[in-house]
């Protein structure tokens, strides 16, 4: 992610992630005039239960449409496993007429299928709406379990519930879920304190707007609230189909590949989208203009407002450099497009699979906030990592990645130069021996948090290409790539990996920067 965080006399704009911080033709999309209430339904009383909708069965083969959220040369990805978690979900959008308040109704379909030896006793949901870090409100249930009618139990103040279930899970056995959803956002979200959902000068940024399976770990579901000043949610890659209704005359950027389009008599549009394997979707709605750029088999685009053109060109332009170079360093990006936002205030920037947010638009520092947040598509999209215990495997990777992007752009000085201000700022704390690998609420606040996960995080991932050499860095991050792509990594995982690279222990080198910690000697 990308929040700013002061360090010292330096201003580091981080994304949430936490970053340091040729256009086709645009079109222009007019502000929404139709298809929105008058009132949005928080001014009426709240029903006790959404409505309530049968079960969607999924079908276990993979259909055509699906088959079109990855570039053709990697459709097989889908066969990877036929136990993939499928998302199925329906929603309808609403503004106000002021483009200040938002409502969204969906119907959530999940279709899961137990992964672990022992059974399961509930299947439990995040939802995230409800997190400090939300400028919202959402509501989810009740529930149809296999046709069984399932009343939610809230868990951690209704950021969870959980679905218990009549008979336990076996293992290998799948479980078809169904539940409405209701949320209530507005804005703005940015100042002081930013938040990561809501609206931004008339942009709906509706990031995990759906009840998320969280991930199993040591086979106890893992729901637990984030710490403040890191990133949110933890899940498996999953496949997502998706039909969105909203007003016809505002843009939609989505997660995903859209492979139909109706208009509606009310004046609203339908998008279906569907994707290959992702950790999450999200999406963006607003008076937004468009450009792209074709990198190989690979769509970039923008989206922008009118008044952003010139950093939008900025940012495509720094976008393709940066999906070049780690295409080259950690290996290929397997879906057809990625959508960049425009998303004013939302920390330095968002990163999601296939979208991200970047909110420093019409600024001076578009470039880092990019390059950052599109590092985040290989390094936790891809590549999972426990983002709330061990966020140094994709931010400190993200933040270094910003090296390997200036490099890439022939702009060695800057490379060099921006290592020597993460030195500078590292030195300036009091304790600069701290290790990398603490989890975000282990930090004493969210600046330390962002000082040691990024900064330092980064300095190690240079480190660890100096021990290496620049030839076997790059093959260790080759075979990190093969090895979790579309999984997720631990630390003693990426140190093995490191070890098998190049034949030799590092454990010295490890427990000095991630493990343990203490006095670097390049670092005085």
């Amino acid at each position: 992610m990308a929040r700013r965080v002061a360090i010292g006399l330096i201003v580091l704009s981080l994304c949430a992630c936490q970053v340091l911080q040729g256009l086709g033709g645009a079109r222009r999309t007019p502000r929404a005039t139709i298809g929105l209430p008058t009132a949005l339904p928080s001014a009426t009383p709240r029903p006790t239960r959404l409505p309530l909708e049968p079960t969607l069965t999924v079908q276990p083969d993979i259909d055509t449409p699906q088959v079109r959220g990855l570039r053709p040369e990697y459709a097989a990805d889908l066969l990877l496993t036929r136990d993939w978690t499928r998302y199925s979900l329906d929603i309808r959008v609403a503004l106000d007429p002021r483009m200040e308040q938002a409502t969204i109704d969906g119907q959530a379909r999940i279709r899961f299928t137990n992964p672990l030896a022992t059974p399961l006793r509930d299947i439990e949901l995040m939802l995230w709406p409800n997190d400090p870090q939300y400028r919202a409100e959402m509501r989810a249930g009740p529930a149809l379990v296999d046709g069984t009618f399932v009343d939610p139990v809230p868990l951690l103040g209704d950021l969870a519930l959980s679905l218990p279930l009549a008979k336990p899970l076996a293992p290998g056995a799948t479980v078809d879920i169904s539940l409405p959803f209701h949320i209530e956002t507005s804005g703005p979200i940015g100042g002081e304190v930013p938040q990561r959902f809501g609206i931004t000068e008339g942009i709906l940024v509706a990031p995990t707007f759906y009840p998320l399976l969280p991930r199993l770990i040591d086979g106890a579901w893992q729901v637990e609230p984030a710490p403040p000043g890191g990133d949110t949610t933890n899940s498996e890659t999953a496949l997502y189909d998706l039909a969105i209704r909203a007003p016809g005359d505002l843009a939609l950027a989505v997660s995903g590949i859209e492979v139909d389009r109706s208009e509606n008599p009310d004046g609203t549009q339908t998008v279906h989208v569907v994707t290959g394997p992702m950790r999450d979707v999200a999406f963006a709605l607003g008076p937004l203009e468009t450009a792209t750029v074709q990198v190989a088999q690979v769509e970039l685009r923008a989206w922008y407002l009118p008044e952003h053109a010139e950093s939008a060109q900025e940012m495509l332009e720094a976008a393709q450099v940066q999906y070049e170079a780690l295409t080259d360093r950690v290996g290929p990006y397997p879906y057809p497009q990625l959508d960049l936002v425009d998303a004013p205030g939302a920390f330095g920037g968002i990163e999601y699979p296939g979208l991200v947010f970047i909110g420093t638009l019409g600024g001076t520092n578009v470039i880092e906030p990019t390059v950052h947040e599109v590092a985040h598509q290989w390094f936790y999209g891809l590549i999972g990592d426990d983002q709330l215990h061990e966020p140094w495997l994709d931010e400190g990777a993200a933040t270094y990645a910003e090296v390997l992007y200036y490099e890439a752009a022939g702009r060695s000085g800057r490379a060099t130069g921006m290592l020597s201000d993460l030195r500078a700022w590292l030195r300036s704390h009091p304790d600069p021996t701290l290790p990398i690998g603490l989890g975000v609420g282990e930090y004493a606040d969210e600046r330390e948090y962002a000082l040691f996960v990024y900064v330092k995080g980064a300095l190690f991932f240079d480190a660890l290409r100096r021990e290496l050499g620049d030839a076997a860095f790059t093959e260790f991050l080759h075979l990190y790539y093969q090895t979790f792509r579309y999984r997720v990594a631990d630390g003693a995982a990426f140190q093995n990996l490191a070890q098998d690279t190049c034949g030799c222990d590092l454990t010295s080198l490890f427990d000095l920067w991630v493990w343990q910690g203490g006095q670097i000697p390049t670092l005085p």
